[in-house]
C-alpha cells in the first residue's frame, strides 16, 4: 500500500464550515477512483492549511491519480498542493481488529 499526503493553503476568510462543505462537494470524485482504499481529509483553520491523506492499492494508482489534471484541478479549488508518497508496509486497523501488510 502506499500513502499519499496533499496539503495546500486555503484563504484565511474560509471557516471549518465552508470547508467542510467544500470537501463534501468533491467525495463524489473519490468513490470510484482506481486503487484508493480510504481518502481523510484533512484540515487546520489557524495555520490556513488543508489537504487530505490517500491510502492507495499500488504507487502507479497513486501516481495516476495524481496527474497534471489532477494537480491543476487542485491548484485552481484551492490553491498548489504539496503532495508527497509513502510506502505503507504494515496497517494496524483497531476497527477490524487486523494488522495488514
Amino acid at each position: 500500500m502506499f500513502i499519499v499526503i496533499v496539503t495546500f493553503k486555503i484563504s484565511s476568510d474560509i471557516t471549518e464550515s465552508i470547508l467542510k462543505e467544500k470537501f463534501m462537494e468533491s467525495t463524489g470524485l473519490y468513490q470510484d477512483t482506481p486503487g484508493l482504499i480510504r481518502k481523510n481529509y484533512l484540515s487546520d483553520i489557524k495555520s490556513n492549511t488543508a489537504g487530505g491523506v490517500y491510502c492507495f492499492d499500488t504507487l502507479e494508482n497513486a501516481q495516476n491519480w495524481f496527474d497534471s489534471e489532477r494537480i491543476e484541478w487542485l491548484t485552481q479549488r484551492y490553491s498548489k498542493p504539496e503532495i508527497s508518497f509513502y510506502n505503507n508496509p504494515i496497517v494496524i486497523d483497531n476497527i477490524s481488529k487486523e494488522i495488514l501488510s
